[in-house]
């Protein structure tokens, strides 16, 4: 997959740029603040529909606007594809996503179109927050490997909030019917989420030892959850349901199911949070992305995008060389505020970024 063409206008400190990369490495190089991870914030708005910086649309719109558009043109094996998202000021307006030049009715036509990667210092809350850094992760990754999993989820998520809003209510009458309904759509959600698990724990293992550079240690994660050894999902799901019912009439939400799952993460079979250095648990969420990038290339067929947000800074020299050999033949954006950090990467093209231009 390869990015041919990103074209931004009024996105954050942005007011036009077109942005045509080559194959390859292309290093943005500037100052914090000039606008370099805005442009990976648009490229990961344009594969996920969201932005990995902030959960508030409107935060993405220049200053002083009312819209703010980002289009994104990829070819794929298949061709090209290009997609598109419009923002509003104004918040009585929704997000307007385009795909191949059509207004799409559903979000979930925008996955898959184009995919990516991101790796960001923000990264260690995979090891050191709690299950929902990791449940993002995982709806991230599994919503651009299958479209299918985006909608099972947000049907998972919809009933959820039906059962939830009626345990408020404390009438028990319907309660049954809603826990036939979330014991359904818990299934394929578990399911999908427990065999990228049991992949990713391959591949993430072998990038540890990498990347880490010492065989005496092991890195695995592991999807918990109490559905995890379940051969029917929707069968134990129900049955968690009517044990938990007590206790969530007490609390007026649901405490059992997939909305409360995690990845569990073992350095040498210990608790990484716990156990591990700033330096392991940042080797381990870098394994994890490199995983989730080997998960959607070989379910693709191609390579993702990979974006790349001052990431060698935080690495020692031997752990940057050995990422950057993991990279491979992938379309990468790099952001870097020092040009000594890109060393070794051998970058196609350098992009010099100030107060929202570009020049080489």
């Amino acid at each position: 997959m390869q990015i041919r063409g990103l074209r931004l206008h009024h996105f954050r400190s942005y007011s036009q740029v077109l942005l045509t990369p080559p194959a390859g490495v292309t290093v943005l190089v500037g100052e914090n603040g000039a606008g370099k991870t805005n442009l990976l914030e648009a490229v990961h708005l344009c594969c996920l529909g969201r932005s990995h910086r902030t959960s508030f649309d409107k935060e993405m719109i220049a200053q002083g606007q009312e819209t703010s558009a980002v289009q994104l043109t990829v070819e794929r094996n298949d061709g090209k594809h290009e997609v598109g998202v419009r923002l509003f000021e104004n918040a009585r307006k929704k997000k307007i996503i385009y795909v191949n030049g059509k207004t799409a009715g559903k979000m979930g036509e925008l996955m898959g179109h184009a995919t990516c990667v991101i790796f960001s210092p923000e990264d260690l809350a995979l090891v050191k927050e709690g299950p929902q850094a990791r449940r993002r992760f995982l709806d991230m990754l599994l919503s651009q490997q299958q479209r299918s999993y985006f909608y099972a989820l947000q049907t998972y998520m919809g009933v959820l909030k039906q059962r939830n809003a009626l345990l408020k209510t404390g009438d028990m009458r319907q309660l049954p019917a809603w826990d036939e309904q979330l014991a359904l759509a818990a299934a394929p959600v578990v399911r999908l989420r427990r065999e990228a698990c049991r992949r990713l724990n391959d591949w993430a293992g072998q990038h540890y030892l990498y990347i880490g550079g010492k065989e005496d240690e092991t890195f695995a994660l592991q999807y918990e959850s109490a559905l995890t050894e379940a051969a029917d999902p929707a069968e134990k799901m129900l049955q968690g349901l009517h044990a938990s019912r007590e206790e969530d009439l007490r609390r007026q939400y649901t405490t059992f199911g997939p909305h409360r799952d995690d990845v569990d993460l073992k350095l040498c079979g210990m608790p990484m949070k716990a156990f591990a250095s700033q330096g392991q648990m940042r080797t381990a969420a870098l394994s994890m992305k490199l995983a989730a990038f080997d998960l959607l290339t070989a379910s693709q067929g191609e390579a993702p995008l990979l974006l790349l947000d001052d990431v060698l800074s935080e690495l020692d020299p031997d752990r940057r060389r050995r990422l950057i050999s993991r990279i491979g033949q992938a379309q990468a954006l790099l952001t870097c505020t020092d040009p000594g950090d890109f060393i070794g990467a051998c970058p196609a093209c350098v992009l010099h970024v100030e107060k929202g231009h570009l020049h080489e």
